[in-house]
């Protein structure tokens, strides 16, 4: 099997233990078994927003070489889910050679403390994970995803990207798929400070507010911002037995317009894990989701942070 530059279990707890500081007891996490719909019901019954993640690692593929690979069934299967409950994309953008934990160790730098900021500048995780959405994956990868067509997770893993390092680390050569455009990847801590504005067009989310507080009609960015702001003082304990609407984006009828939030049938999972989702053809690649799921509370909304 290819070497992972970093284990993708050490992202996931990382990216949570990110969250767990950032917003401390108003970040509700939970991670879906493979193939699994997302249960609204999995998650505290208050005010805020929530997105999912899919954690991918990078692999070392020569000497300058790191490879972002994804699974073509796997995302088949992302792409088909409805408006605010497709995952994002999370991998590295890596700015070193072969394997993280020996390049750290020869640098003097345990590779546990990259989890925490004090690893120093260029280090720390949060300053080379990039994010994409569903959608930006899938345009990247079209021609590979029309081939596949299909769920099957069995042997359909492709490149997303290749970063070439041999001229420069700060600056690696990209090529996407089989010669995608770049698309706008957004770094790891600015995706969560723009979330925290309701993010931007084409991000995929799910808005949780009191029922009394929201009609069948569309509502903008500054509305579901304003909004949240005035529920955010509120004790979570007073929200258990109030009803909650979900809200999720959807793209504006005008042209160029910018997305609208409108309520949805709240999401109560409902898919089983496909059959074959666990292994590849071969039987020695593990093709498990790395979704995380995060409800991060009204509270900790409607202002920027880095």
């Amino acid at each position: 099997m290819a070497k992972v530059s970093v284990p993708e279990k050490t992202l996931e707890h990382w990216s949570s233990l990110y969250l767990a500081y950032r917003y401390r007891s108003r970040a509700a996490m939970w991670w879906p078994a493979t193939g699994v719909d997302i249960d609204i019901r999995w998650l505290p019954n208050c005010p805020g927003k929530a997105v999912q993640l899919e954690l991918k690692t990078s692999i070392v593929a020569g000497a300058n070489l790191q490879d972002v690979k994804v699974n073509l069934g796997q995302l088949w299967d992302y792409d088909q889910l409805p408006p605010g409950q497709k995952p994002f994309y999370v991998f590295p953008w890596p700015d070193w050679t072969g394997d993280l934990e020996a390049v750290a160790i020869a640098a003097n730098i345990p590779p546990s403390e990259l989890a925490f900021s004090r690893s120093g500048q260029g280090w720390w995780f949060a300053d080379w994970l990039v994010v994409l959405t569903t959608d930006q994956v899938a345009s990247v990868l079209a021609p590979e995803l029309a081939a596949h067509g299909s769920p099957s997770r069995k042997n359909a893993s492709c490149r997303l990207v290749r970063f070439d390092l041999t001229a420069s680390a700060t600056a690696p050569t990209r090529l996407w798929g089989s010669g995608a455009p770049e698309p706008t990847c957004i770094p790891w801590r600015q995706f969560w400070s723009d979330l925290q504005m309701c993010g931007r067009d084409g991000w995929s989310q799910l808005i949780r507010l009191p029922m009394d507080s929201v009609t069948t009609r569309d509502y903008d960015r500054a509305e579901i911002v304003e909004m949240l702001r005035r529920v955010k003082g509120t004790d979570r304990r007073e929200w258990r037995d109030t009803e909650m609407a979900t809200l999720a984006p959807f793209a504006s009828n005008l042209s160029d317009g910018p997305d609208v939030f409108r309520i949805i049938d709240d999401p109560i999972g409902g898919l089983e894990p496909p059959s074959n989702a666990d292994r590849d053809g071969d039987g020695q690649q593990d093709l498990s989701d790395r979704r995380q799921l995060t409800l991060i509370e009204a509270g900790a909304l409607g202002r920027r942070r880095d």
